[in-house]
């Protein structure tokens, strides 16, 4: 398995390029919290920023008072609404998927579809773990193609969340146990736009992100 402590030469330039306000990416607009326990059609919105293909005819949905949307933001809005959820740090749960603060991660991002069920058309985990990251930055890991491919030397296969997100989690949760220490230490004079500490998943997601689509050989 690969380790982000291969990254330890350029990784403060990727953070650096990735959180620069006046650069390309999305940090000064995807990095805002808002209101931590509610999502609003906004909030929802918010993945596009990292290039989610998402807009108002996935979100839309997800406000109707039925269906399959409802289900998917009620499933969303539990984990905002848990307290242990509010308090959990990814790096020290245990990945149950039937219990614990982890466990209803996992439901919200199961009920988008991907692991059999209805879901919603066109709404994806990937678009769930980046509407959550921003609430909960400290327990909800971005699922993206890059970090995936990073770990496990593979695309993941689209739409099927049980069998590709479900395989990084625990392989992060162990590299960023390891390799914490340092990356919080890149960390300590950053802060998101609205004044908040960037979290250690945040700052192993940019690093390892800027890394891969800036074509780095270093």
């Amino acid at each position: 398995m690969k380790s982000i402590g291969t990254l330890r030469g350029c990784a403060a330039r990727h953070l650096r390029t990735y959180t620069d306000p006046l650069g390309p990416r999305a940090f000064n607009t995807y990095d805002r919290l808002g209101d931590p326990d509610h999502l609003s059609p906004l909030d929802c919105l918010a993945p596009a920023l990292l290039s989610v293909s998402i807009d108002y005819k996935q979100v839309v949905p997800l406000f109707h008072p039925d269906g399959p949307g409802a289900d998917v933001l009620q499933a969303m809005q539990a984990v905002l609404s848990d307290r242990a959820c509010a308090a959990a740090d990814f790096l020290d749960v245990t990945l149950d998927p039937f219990e614990g603060p982890w466990s209803l991660v996992d439901r919200a991002l199961v009920a988008t579809g991907e692991a059999g069920g209805t879901g919603l058309p066109g709404f994806k985990a990937v678009a769930a773990t980046k509407i959550l990251h921003r609430k909960r930055p400290n327990l909800v890991p971005i699922f993206d193609r890059n970090i995936y491919q990073f770990y496990l030397g593979e695309k993941p296969v689209p739409g099927a969340y049980k069998d590709t997100p479900r395989r990084l989690w625990p392989l992060l949760q162990a590299d960023l146990r390891s390799q914490g220490e340092w990356i919080t230490g890149l960390t300590a004079a950053v802060s998101t736009p609205d004044g908040r500490p960037l979290s250690l998943l945040r700052a192993a997601d940019i690093i390892i992100w800027e890394h891969t689509a800036s074509g780095c050989d270093t």
